[in-house]
């Protein structure tokens, strides 16, 4: 996690499968947790991974643990960090 341009925000790199689920499923896990999203970006899919970089609009470490965790548990979801 890296400190966001915007005050109380974080930024989460994800690497995920290269497959529409895959974004998708990010995003149904941000809402579901109820995270406002200031950024997604998603790049091309390399080597059959794609980097997934949000920038959440909360400093709340705890918070943000636990998204990390989430975000962990699924199947789609390489690495976080």
């Amino acid at each position: 996690m890296t400190p966001s341009p915007h005050p109380g925000g974080a930024v989460l790199q994800l690497d995920v499968v290269a497959m529409p689920l895959a974004v998708a499923r990010v995003a149904s896990i941000l809402a579901h947790r109820q995270f406002d999203l200031i950024t997604m970006d998603v790049a091309a899919p390399v080597d059959g991974l794609r980097r997934i970089t949000i920038e959440v609009d909360t400093a709340d470490e705890i918070r943000l643990q636990q998204l990390v965790k989430f975000l962990n548990r699924s199947t789609e979801v390489v690495t976080v960090s």
